[in-house]
């Protein structure tokens, strides 16, 4: 692993970079921080107020790097992130799917409570901030009314990081990152995993509509009226 690797986030972005007409500096997305990260590109001012951490805690591997900055929040979208990532013969939209049913689902939704009631900026992240942080992100647009292609074109920028992405993630499992193995084995991992079309977030956006709208969605699973008119107050103004 190259330093730059080692000390750049290869998954971080503002959401408003691919969605008009949204706030900059409230809705923050990555993969997992490294201690000693440089501050992202475009993310200011660094560190982000809060940090919402979608691993489970196996997975996420102690104290948090921002724990020293940041107020942290852990919310872990898969029980088992590992085992959801290997289970044979399950495709990325089937585990897409699982993310907005039952416990996961919740997660999620508590995902979009939390960005409604912190100040600042937000950083959601997983490891890779692609498939939780995409999902979780999704649901943020979907429930301010985000456009579907704008909610997908947020979603699909991550296929251009990810050689970045799985070089950090095995970094982090080798005990480079924090002297001791952290993350997931990224090898392990189906390879269609490590990619990000938009037939996966499609199928998410799709399930939202049957269910009657993302905020119908959204108030079966713990959120409230009051926790999306905060949203579009944040991100909207």
């Amino acid at each position: 692993m190259t330093l730059e690797t080692r000390t750049v986030l290869a998954n971080a972005r503002d959401v408003a970079a691919a969605v008009p007409g949204l706030r900059a500096g409230i809705v923050w997305r990555s993969d997992a921080p490294f201690l000693g990260d440089a501050a992202p590109a475009g993310l200011a001012p660094w560190p982000p107020t809060t940090v919402v951490d979608l691993r489970d805690p196996v997975e996420a591997g102690g104290r948090h790097p921002l724990a020293a900055t940041s107020t942290v929040h852990a919310i872990p979208v898969l029980a088992d992130a590992a085992a959801a990532g290997s289970r044979a013969g399950a495709s990325l939209t089937e585990l897409y799917r699982g993310m907005i049913t039952g416990d996961a689902g919740r997660a999620v939704a508590a995902v979009a409570i939390t960005i409604a009631v912190e100040d600042g900026p937000v950083l959601v992240h997983c490891s890779a901030g692609k498939d939780r942080t995409g999902v979780s992100v999704a649901l943020v647009l979907a429930l301010i009314g985000t456009a579907r292609d704008s909610i997908v074109a947020d979603y699909v920028v991550t296929a251009a990081n990810m050689g970045g992405v799985v070089d950090r993630m095995a970094a982090a499992w080798a005990g480079e990152a924090t002297g001791s193995p952290t993350g997931v084995d990224v090898s392990r991992i189906p390879a269609a995993y490590l990619t990000a079309p938009a037939d996966a977030i499609e199928v998410v956006l799709d399930a939202w509509d049957a269910y009657g709208g993302a905020e119908t969605w959204f108030l079966a699973h713990g959120g409230s009226a009051a926790h999306v008119a905060a949203l579009r107050e944040r991100l909207l103004g």
